[in-house]
């Protein structure tokens, strides 16, 4: 019997899952999906500064930045969400 080939990344996204432990598998991810979204500039002077329950917490260093990314933050998170797949985060809070 021939099985599909899967990816390994994948495979471990399955079994985290399985074990109730995808939030790590987000959290992982979350400061390379941060910088792609909100661009080169913003990343520089933000920071993820936690995740868990669905809330992301991200510090931002100049108040310039933190208006225009909280004048955001709903379409952030949703991009953030559809490059990891499924509704992980549910709130993005900048501060």
């Amino acid at each position: 019997m021939e099985r599909e080939p899967h990816r390994l990344g994948e495979l471990l996204h399955d079994f985290l899952r399985e074990c109730g432990m995808e939030e790590l598998l987000v959290m992982a991810q979350l400061p390379q999906l941060w910088a792609e979204v909100v661009g080169p500039l913003a990343a520089r002077v933000s920071r993820i500064v936690r995740f868990a329950d669905g809330e992301l917490v991200v510090e931002v260093a100049v108040p310039t930045w933190q208006l225009e990314l909280r004048l955001r933050a709903e379409e952030l998170r949703r991009r953030l969400n559809e490059r990891i797949g499924g509704e992980p985060v549910r709130r993005l809070v900048i501060r």
